[in-house]
């Protein structure tokens, strides 16, 4: 009896098939891991750009002196006058800001401080810098 050796037979079909779905569903782990870091680093963007706008206005108040110096705990809690709620695609974030004057410097030096976090969730992003006060 002559043989037909066309096609696959029913037991190579089902690895490949095999095969194929553990490729598959490895690959989908992967992209779940890839969108969530995606998301992540997305908010961290945007914690970092509300925490710089906040540094550059801050810094401006200094060189114009038009600021006063903060509560020492202003980065800790929500003191009147140096914390906001900002919301940006339609999730809210806190941002608290201290205002200090620089050991060893007087008045000369300024030091700011900004601290950026979601209002519900995890992680935070804080920025920091020194600048000349202005004198009249």
């Amino acid at each position: 009896m002559p043989r037909n050796d066309r096609g696959f037979s029913l037991l190579e079909a089902l690895i490949a098939t095999g095969l194929l779905v553990v490729i598959a569903l490895g690959s989908a782990q992967l992209f779940t891991i890839a969108i969530a870091r995606n998301l992540s680093a997305r908010e961290q963007l945007v914690m970092s750009l509300l925490a710089s706008t906040k540094v550059d206005d801050l810094a401006a108040a200094v060189g114009d002196g038009t600021i006063e110096l903060s509560p020492s705990d202003s980065l800790e809690r929500g003191a009147a006058g140096w914390t906001d709620v900002s919301v940006h695609a339609g999730r809210p974030y806190v941002r608290r800001w201290r205002v200090s004057q620089v050991p060893g410097y007087a008045d000369d030096l300024v030091g700011i401080a900004v601290r950026v976090m979601p209002e519900a969730g995890s992680g935070e992003v804080r920025i920091a810098t020194i600048r000349e006060r202005v004198r009249p």
